[in-house]
């Protein structure tokens, strides 16, 4: 399934993961591999930073956001091409800490198919944390816009709340394999964005066209959150970019108001073109 990062040659996986052209990479002792060269990093650390993600987590803990899992896991498992299949090969790119690619594989599982899952992330810290939870998961520390994977591998691929390529996504999906997408809707977190922006813009729409695909579903899910503690109101500012624009004073006076947010997403269904 792995392909070099360097030389797109097939990996031979064991202790150390190795092409036929002898490029050679560690297994690291939480058992993810890194497959992003340094020539290719954008800066000494790229991606979500350890504090962001341990955010991330807590957040998710407290199942927040159950609504969005349910109804990604709605979408999957009533879709068409998943009912036929009897083994899913499930990939998330940028997959974070883990929660999604968690709580789309149970839902596959529960639904009687057979799971191989891995994911990426440009972010070391996130595979780290990822590897940690997830430990019969693989993970690789990889660009969603290089990713090592041979062609024509994936069943099922995740994008949630992350950027990509739709060559690479179209690349190394079956021949009408499954795109999951989720965005976020216009006003989400639109209480936050008024704290952080003198202007606040409404999210952008996603678009009903993307390269190498076909638009199978769109599904709109909003709903007013209810955070019920201080545990929850500070891991959701810290977790989200907005962390980066507000100093610690104002996110201090912000966080008892946020007693409710608006969660609002769009989770979308594409399907690779026959190649």
């Amino acid at each position: 399934m792995w392909q070099c990062p360097l030389c797109q040659s097939p990996l031979v996986c064991g202790d150390t993961w190795r092409c036929n052209n002898n490029h050679s990479f560690d297994v690291s002792r939480r058992g993810y591999v890194n497959l992003l060269p340094v020539h290719k990093k954008s800066s000494k650390d790229p991606g979500d930073n350890k504090a962001m993600l341990d955010a991330r987590q807590t957040f998710h803990q407290y199942r927040v956001y159950q609504p969005l899992m349910d109804k990604m896991a709605d979408v999957i498992t009533k879709s068409d091409v998943i009912s036929a299949s009897g083994a899913v090969v499930l990939y998330d790119a940028g997959c974070g800490e883990g929660t999604y690619l968690h709580v789309i594989r149970s839902a596959l599982e529960a639904a009687g198919k057979s799971v191989v899952a891995s994911g990426s992330d440009i972010s070391k810290s996130a595979v780290d944390l990822a590897a940690r939870q997830h430990r019969d998961v693989q993970f690789v520390v990889a660009s969603s816009f290089d990713l090592p994977v041979q062609d024509s591998q994936i069943d099922l691929m995740l994008q949630v709340f992350a950027p990509g390529s739709d060559d690479e996504f179209a690349r190394v999906l079956k021949p009408q394999g499954l795109l999951l997408h989720v965005t976020p809707g216009p006003a989400h977190l639109m209480a936050l964005k008024k704290a952080a922006y003198k202007t606040p813009r409404e999210h952008e729409l996603p678009a009903d066209e993307r390269p190498g695909f076909t638009l199978l579903s769109r599904q709109r899910i909003h709903w007013q959150a209810t955070l019920e503690n201080d545990s929850q109101r500070k891991a959701l500012l810290q977790m989200t970019p907005f962390a980066w624009r507000l100093d610690e004073s104002t996110q201090a006076s912000l966080c008892p108001s946020l007693t409710e947010v608006e969660a609002d997403f769009y989770v979308s269904l594409w399907q690779a073109k026959q190649k």
